[in-house]
């Protein structure tokens, strides 16, 4: 069994897909729907996010359920999002960017959605 994709179920498929590919560099994919309701992305080598389109509304979601990507420059990120108007934190809410205990910057935002994403800075 290995891992293969993850899906999230949205308000507005053009707007995410929008996050997703401008402000995170994801590539987006071929998908077989081809229904103007599925946005396929690619996250890695073999893995995707599914970009649903069809919900009614958003629904809460905490910051512990999460998806995690990876940057070889946070700052860039930052300057990114800075740019876009969307605001980020760190994990408990008191500051912008937290600091792992193994010195890994990060940082929390929410897509249109809601749904939580966290950038953490790649030091190689």
């Amino acid at each position: 069994m290995t891992f293969d994709h993850i899906a999230i179920y949205v308000t507005d498929i053009d707007r995410s897909a929008a996050l997703y590919e401008q402000l995170l560099g994801l590539e987006r994919i071929d998908e077989p729907f081809h229904d103007g309701l599925h946005v396929w992305l690619r996250i890695g080598p073999t893995l995707s996010l599914h970009i649903v389109g069809g919900a009614a509304d958003t629904t809460p979601h905490d910051i512990t359920h999460h998806m995690a990507f990876r940057t070889g420059s946070l700052d860039n990120t930052m300057l990114r999002l800075d740019r876009a108007g969307v605001v980020y934190r760190n994990f408990l809410g008191d500051g912008r960017i937290n600091i792992r205990p193994d010195g890994i910057r990060q940082i929390y935002f929410q897509d249109p959605d809601g749904y939580w994403i966290e950038v953490n800075e790649n030091p190689s």
